[in-house]
């Protein structure tokens, strides 16, 4: 026996043709808009389409810039080495030099910033403090977030230390307790801070970084050295 076609309801019926007058209504809606519009749409995709090729140029020019200078600080940092194991104090200069130049013809990636993290090391190991606290902080304004961006600033604190400015010294460990107060170095700064102080002459801020230590890191050589400076100041 045949089957009977099956007879939609006549509420499912409508709903389909009201759901199939919908995108009709829509589509037809859209390709007026494109006829009355056909400018404008022409214009907007060219705009996007040029978009495009720009950001995909500048990821191509940025990615070549980097590889450029990558290639130029890696030769600057292995004449560094070659010259500094050699003991030869003037290829070292110029090494200095060549990275004052590398720092200041880039300006953006990994190797510039690290540009000035490793001539300030080199400024300070020529006893040129004054020069390696300013490429050293400039290394952490620029890189704020690294795990060098601390040890940066507390070598430019060293420096300015090593230059007498006691007064910059210890704004530049204020900045890193404020930042950097519970890194893995923050003993340190603690300790060198309490140390300035008494250097400075301001023996109850001394004695409050020294406690410090103590108190924030009982396992730490600091603290040991920390109890000693106390000791000695007649403070224990």
């Amino acid at each position: 026996m045949a089957r009977k076609p099956r007879v939609r309801p006549e509420r499912e019926t409508k709903q389909i043709e009201i759901e199939r007058n919908v995108i009709e209504q829509y589509l037809m809606d859209a390709k007026e808009f494109v006829r009355e519009k056909r400018s404008l749409v022409i214009y907007s995709f060219l705009g996007l389409l040029v978009a495009c090729v720009l950001v995909i140029a500048a990821v191509v020019i940025v990615d070549y810039v980097n590889t450029k200078n990558e290639k130029r600080f890696e030769k600057i940092m292995n004449d560094y080495a070659k010259y500094s194991s050699a003991g030869d104090a003037e290829k070292v200069k110029g090494v200095a030099r060549d990275l004052r130049d590398f720092t200041d013809s880039t300006y953006f990636g990994f190797p510039h910033s690290a540009g000035y993290y490793a001539l300030g090391n080199i400024l300070f190991g020529q006893k040129e403090y004054r020069e390696a606290h300013k490429y050293l902080v400039r290394y952490a304004d620029k890189a704020p977030k690294t795990t060098l961006a601390p040890l940066a600033l507390l070598k430019a604190a060293i420096a300015l230390e090593e230059a007498n400015d006691l007064k910059g010294a210890l704004e530049v460990y204020k900045r890193l307790e404020d930042k950097y107060g519970d890194s893995i170095i923050a003993d340190q700064i603690f300790y060198n801070a309490a140390r300035v102080y008494a250097k400075n002459k301001d023996l109850v801020n001394s004695r409050n970084y020294y406690n410090k230590v103590i108190a924030s890191f009982p396992e730490s050589a600091f603290a040991e050295q920390a109890k000693k400076r106390l000791f000695l100041m007649g403070a224990l």
